[in-house]
This record gives C-alpha cells, structure tokens and sequence, in this order.
C-alpha cells in the first residue's frame, strides 16, 4: 500500500510541475509586410501586371523581385522610421526608374513568450523627391500595416 500511495504521490507532481510548451507555431504571423498592387492607370478598377520589373531596396545590393508581377510583398525596416525602394522597369529597352519612400511609425507588438513581438506599422505616407518616370500615381489604400492579407498601397502605372 505504500509503494502505491507513494506512486501516485509522484505522480501527481509529476503533472503538476508540467509547464506548457514554449513553442512558436508555424503559422503564427509575424511582422507583417507592404503589400502593394499595380493597376491599370486608364482603368483603375483593374490589376495590370508590370513587364520585367526589379525591385530592390535602396540601400541594398540583391534584388527583392526580378519578374513579370502585378502585387509585390516589401518588407518595412523595423528600426528607423522610413524605407526607400528602387523600382525599374524596362520599357521598349529603355529603363525606367522611380525611387519610393514610406514613412510610418513602428510599433512592437507582443505575441507571446515563445514568439516574441511583431511590428505593426501605423501612419503609412509616401514621400518622394523625384517625378515619377513610369508610375502614374500612388494611393495608400489602408495605411495601418497589421497584417499581409489586405492591399496597402495601389500602384497605378
């Protein structure tokens, strides 16, 4: 009898010493990114893919697209208050070029003890210091960056 009581006794500790797992799931979404969509300048409703479009950040040597798209993921610097973007496109073998600056203000954001934080980006602008060469027009469609599901800014080109 006292080997059972004393089985049960370590038992019982044994379940309640457990902790949950520090785990971060897979899917748990972490900081979100600039989602932006091209349209059609004469037909604003509709999405327009950009021919050979390379997009790279200002202050960086690898390019973050090379391709034929019509939406772009860009990621946001957590640390400072503004990122800048090269986008070029080549059109009838001349390239075209037009620098894009966002401002916004970063705000971490806890997810839990396991993943850490997230920044969440409110008061998206745009800031530029040049005319724009190919692009037509920019539009911040929602400019509070919280997540990678809804469009952030519209592109019209």
């Amino acid at each position: 009898m006292k080997h059972f009581l004393t089985l049960i006794a370590v038992i019982l500790l044994c379940l309640c010493a457990c902790e949950p797992d520090d785990i971060c799931l897979e899917g748990t979404a972490g900081t979100p990114q600039l989602i932006v969509v091209f349209y059609d300048k004469d037909q604003p409703e509709f999405k327009k893919s950009v021919s050979n479009i390379q997009v790279k950040g200002t202050d960086m040597e690898t390019l973050l697209y090379d391709a034929v798209l019509d939406s772009i993921a860009l990621p946001l610097k957590t640390l400072t208050n503004s990122t800048s973007f090269s986008l070029k496109v080549t059109q009838n073998g001349i390239d075209a070029e037009d620098i894009i600056a966002f401002n916004y203000n970063p705000k971490d954001e806890f997810i839990s003890r396991a993943c850490g934080y997230k920044t969440i980006f409110d008061n998206l602008i745009i800031s530029t210091a040049s005319t724009w060469n190919w692009i037509h027009n920019i539009e911040i469609i929602n400019n509070s960056i919280s997540d990678n599901y809804n469009t952030h800014v519209k592109i019209l080109h």
